[in-house]
């Protein structure tokens, strides 16, 4: 039996309660704005059975328009319970689990939504996540450059000195070629639109903004981004 969109809509109210600093982006996606970010939580449902799974996301803003940047999120990380399991969530059952699953997000401390975020902190989750399944069995493949590719946008949006840090660190990396041929990607055009990106910083910022101004983004909360 499907369940009620009501209790659906309830659910929904419990976290935004909890997590004030988001906003209801649509009824199972929880976001604000974090510099040239999108982050927040997306409450999945399962195909399986009436159970949700609460996820950890992230997504950009500096794409040719907010469909393509909501096409795939940069990061999407499920979360887990004390024993490091993952939580599927009875939506009927959802205020027997809520406190718990709160308890387990604190601890985690993945990131605190109520402030301004560091630079250092942001890329550090990313990092984090560079080295969980499926990122970790390929550390060189394209996966892995897209994700690097995304930390240097991020930190363009803070400056200049900060995206050319992490474009010296991609440099000395060792990339499978094969993966990236298998990809459809040259690695050394690649490297080469990210040094035009850093030079053209200001068409970057630019796009950034334009992309803000999304009906649908311009309504969501936003902390900043500090160095």
């Amino acid at each position: 039996m499907a369940i009620d969109k009501e209790i659906k809509k309830k659910v929904t109210e419990e976290w935004l309660n909890v997590f004030p600093q988001l906003s209801a982006f649509a009824q199972n996606k929880l976001y604000k704005i974090l510099g040239s970010c999108i982050i927040g939580i997306e409450l999945i449902k399962s195909p399986f059975s009436e159970e949700y799974s609460p996820y950890f996301v992230i997504y950009s803003l500096w794409e040719k328009d907010m469909k393509t940047c909501l096409s795939g999120p940069i990061l999407l990380s499920r979360l887990k319970n004390k024993k490091g399991f993952e939580y599927n969530i009875p939506y009927e059952k959802h205020s027997m689990f809520f406190d718990d699953v709160l308890d387990s997000i604190q601890k985690q401390s993945t990131l605190s939504f109520d402030e301004n975020i560091s630079l250092k902190k942001l890329i550090s989750i990313l990092d984090e996540y560079s080295k969980t399944s499926p990122l970790s069995a390929a550390p060189n493949s394209y996966l892995q450059a897209a994700l690097q590719e995304a930390k240097l946008k991020i930190a363009l949006f803070v400056g200049v000195a900060e995206a050319k840090s992490i474009l010296e660190q991609i440099n000395k990396r060792n990339w499978d070629l094969n993966h990236f041929k298998a990809c459809g990607i040259d690695v050394n055009g690649w490297l080469q639109s990210l040094q035009t990106t850093i030079i053209n910083r200001d068409e970057f910022l630019k796009q950034i903004e334009i992309n803000k101004q999304d009906k649908k983004i311009a309504k969501l909360k936003s902390s900043e981004l500090t160095l």
